[in-house]
């Protein structure tokens, strides 16, 4: 259920998005194309394909650009369709939500079009190319007022800054929207000549394929997230106890790579290393993981073998070569007393080391058996202390600047499986020394 901030801003969205409406109606002299292109966005609502997880694309900013040269800024009221039923079976907020940020973002680029003197009604040869000014500021204008109000919810709901948002989600697919929105240009040119709306047949296949286009990359981004929840899952089977944790490693390294200026696929590639960076754990036998004790030398290097163990794991997944490094190497400390290959410095690949912070710095601040969660301040601490020793000192204080700006939710106490068992050890914990039974030889 949204939090009734979120909702709040949904509202507020909407009575803009109506009052908006309300005005362009009075404003508009072609009834029958807003009626035209209102079935179109209709259609495009019908065909919104999933792009990754959770998020729903369709080429409706296409029909918005159409409608500048047509109707002028006036077009909002168009996107009001996407409030009828389609097969996206989304919930009344979203709609309202998605509806509201079509109408604002069609007014204001229509406004931008207009006001750098973009022709309303007509096109002809004497206008090309100024005309395609006014035309890509409101494409772009209509992308980025997108993204600043989608932000606004991404903040109320998850604590996404800007700037972070800016850096993880618009690179993605800003340039594909801009690139197909070009086609409404187009639709508007043949519309305002002699096919008028029939123009719309003729732009409906590159329309459709363009649409297709999304839904591939939406389908392989799904089977990587499938694949991504199948290795976790995995690993929570064989560690209830650290349910989580991986979650939370991915979220502290996309914190981190991103104030590195990261983005894109690599800051993909970071979250996902985060997430996996424990998948090794699958080839460790489940009493070692969840013995209530001292462990032996044989089976603390049994554990010590767990990021070999997760480098054979994703060894075959094309889309995980990235993320190898940081799995194979985020026990090697920074001082070469690490493991499983004693580097050291930036000798350290730069996952391994991102990834050690933000793995450390979850256990700190997550409950484990054998003592309470520490507060955030103490984790951070800990962490400035250590630095040049297990951690590289450059990205503790990149780090310690992300948590102290965008704050830090650690895990909830709930999160733990009343069933899970609670080792006393934990390979994880850098305030922890392991707990190693002597060997036969040093006890006689």
């Amino acid at each position: 259920m949204p939090r009734r901030a979120t909702r709040i801003y949904v509202g507020a969205l909407g009575v803009i998005a109506a009052a908006v409406s309300t005005l362009s109606i009075l404003k508009i002299d072609r009834p029958v194309d807003v009626l035209l292109f209102a079935f179109l966005v209709y259609v495009m609502e019908m065909l919104k394909r999933r792009l990754g997880s959770g998020l729903r694309v369709s080429m409706t900013s296409v029909v918005a650009v159409a409608t500048y040269p047509v109707i002028g800024p006036w077009g909002g009221p168009v996107l009001l369709v996407g409030l009828l039923p389609n097969r996206s079976k989304a919930k009344p907020i979203n709609r309202v939500l998605n509806v509201s940020q079509g109408v604002i973002c069609t007014v204001v680029g229509g406004l931008v079009y207009l006001g750098l003197g973009g022709p309303v009604g007509s096109l002809s040869a004497d206008d090309f190319p100024s005309v395609l000014v006014p035309v890509t500021a409101a494409n772009l204008t209509w992308h980025l007022v997108n993204f600043v109000l989608v932000t606004g919810v991404l903040r109320l709901e998850t604590g996404m800054r800007f700037l972070g948002a800016l850096r993880s989600v618009l690179p993605e697919v800003l340039g594909a929207f801009l690139g197909y929105s070009y086609l409404g240009f187009l639709l508007a040119i043949l519309w305002l000549g002699q096919l008028g709306a029939f123009a719309a047949v003729l732009l409906l296949p590159p329309l459709l394929v363009a649409n297709w286009a999304f839904a591939q990359y939406g389908e392989e981004q799904e089977a990587h997230q499938a694949t991504l929840q199948a290795l976790a899952q995995a690993i929570e089977t064989k560690d209830l106890y650290t349910r989580g944790h991986g979650e939370r490693v991915a979220r502290a390294a996309r914190m981190l790579g991103a104030e590195m200026a990261w983005d894109g696929d690599r800051l993909e590639a970071l979250a996902e290393a985060g997430l996996l960076h424990d998948v090794g754990k699958i080839g460790v036998p489940t009493r070692v993981l969840q013995k209530d004790g001292r462990l032996t030398e044989d089976e603390y290097d049994a554990i010590k073998l767990h990021p070999l163990h997760g480098v054979e794991v994703v060894g075959d997944i094309a889309f995980l070569e990235d993320a190898r490094a940081g799995i194979m190497h985020h026990h090697e400390r920074y001082d070469g007393g690490g493991y499983p290959s004693g580097l050291a410095g930036e000798d350290i690949p730069v996952f391994a080391r991102i990834l050690s912070i933000a793995d450390a710095f979850d256990c700190m601040t997550s409950v484990r058996s054998y003592r309470p969660a520490r507060p955030v301040a103490e984790a951070i601490e800990e962490l400035v202390r250590c630095r040049g020793k297990q951690f590289d000192p450059e990205l503790v204080e990149l780090f310690v600047a992300a948590i102290g700006r965008d704050g830090w939710q650690p895990a909830q106490v709930e999160e733990v499986p009343a069933d899970a068992r609670a080792p006393r050890y934990d390979h994880d914990d850098p305030t922890r020394p392991p707990e190693i039974e002597p060997s036969p030889e040093a006890r006689s």
